[in-house]
């Protein structure tokens, strides 16, 4: 249902835009300037990779398990799909009941993961570190996840005593900001001594839901959590384990590299010939820039009179095709500067 919905919401939001591949490769979190920028423009940014396992198999079965149920239509043009009339006022009906805005995924798709392992593997360590049980199984098998909670645990460990009641007390109250079943579900998911938590689909089959929905409330979850623990002081262990995932740069490596050279005065020729990059990725990396940092400018690139054209071009087509735009705009005018200005203004139609 979360899932059927998330997609539903999805083809409302782009419309005859785009074609349905583009809702899936959001959902997944493709790291592509296409994507990110199609999140911004659309309003879909709440939702970029919040479930990196969905595999194509999986969506376009959804996809035509929505259509069977009259609740999606492919148009005219292939791979297009928008919902239907009984499609929207499902949506209607169920989305205040689905937790859409737990979701900041464009932010926290990563951190938000990395924070749910951390924290899972630091209480299974301190769960059987209380009993002396050190020959457990790490419920997270991944290496950078593994060294972060064994520093952690040597620079905790003088006060070792007082960390789980400290941990308990924190997640008390966090998991009072949600529903009992969210909450329910959540602390099922933990493993503690002797005690292994309960696997996605050991969790479908408890709470009668799909594997998908229990994913995508376990992230729901985790970036409510993240969230709540980045803009409140009251939580001094959990704080901890955020502290370095905090205001960490939204930038590809490629593109951060790029966004040093240019705070450099170097040209964007200049740039690909250090680099040995071609223009047109150089290009893509300033898209970048302009999606993520509030304070740079376009002008050096798109002229204001260029912009006024590229805006009003865009309110006249009432679409944020490129082509579209393209066919209104001064000839002089590139699809890099359109793709700029559509990046600096996130959003111009309603």
């Amino acid at each position: 249902m979360l899932l059927e919905g998330i997609i539903l919401y999805c083809s409302s939001q782009i419309g005859t835009e785009r074609t349905g591949a583009s809702i899936y490769h959001l959902l997944n979190g493709k790291k592509s300037i296409q994507t990110v920028q199609d999140a911004h423009v659309y309003n879909l940014t709440s939702f970029y990779g919040v479930h990196k396992r969905l595999s194509q198999q999986r969506f376009n079965a959804i996809i035509r398990e929505l259509m069977t149920y009259d609740r999606l239509q492919k148009t005219s043009t292939t791979l297009i799909y928008t919902p239907t009339i009984a499609g929207e006022d499902w949506l209607h009906k169920h989305k205040p009941n689905l937790p859409f805005n737990y979701y900041n995924g464009l932010k926290y798709h990563d951190t938000g993961t990395i924070f749910l392992d951390r924290l899972t593997l630091l209480i299974q360590t301190l769960t059987n570190s209380k009993m002396n049980y050190f020959t457990f199984i790490p419920v997270i098998d991944k290496l950078p996840i593994e060294n972060w909670v064994k520093s952690f645990y040597i620079k905790m460990k003088p006060h070792e005593p007082k960390l789980l009641p400290v941990i308990y007390k924190e997640l008390h109250i966090l998991l009072q900001n949600l529903s009992d079943q969210e909450a329910e579900l959540f602390i099922d998911r933990l493993t503690g001594f002797k005690n292994y938590g309960m696997s996605i689909t050991q969790l479908a089959d408890t709470y009668k839901f799909s594997p998908d929905d229990v994913q995508l409330m376990l992230v729901a979850i985790t970036h409510r959590m993240f969230e709540t623990i980045e803009n409140n002081n009251n939580f001094p262990i959990l704080g901890l384990v955020i502290k370095d995932l905090v205001n960490t740069t939204l930038l590809t490596n490629s593109a951060a590299t790029t966004y040093n050279l240019l705070q450099k005065k170097h040209s964007i020729d200049e740039i690909s010939r250090i680099r040995n990059l071609k223009s047109n990725t150089i290009y893509d990396h300033i898209v970048e820039i302009a999606l993520y940092d509030v304070d740079f400018s376009i002008i050096n690139y798109v002229s204001e009179e260029s912009q006024l054209d590229i805006t009003n071009a865009v309110t006249e087509a009432n679409s944020y095709k490129l082509r579209d735009i393209m066919q209104l705009v001064d000839e002089e005018i590139s699809y890099f500067q359109i793709r700029l200005v559509l990046a600096k203004a996130k959003k111009f139609l309603k």
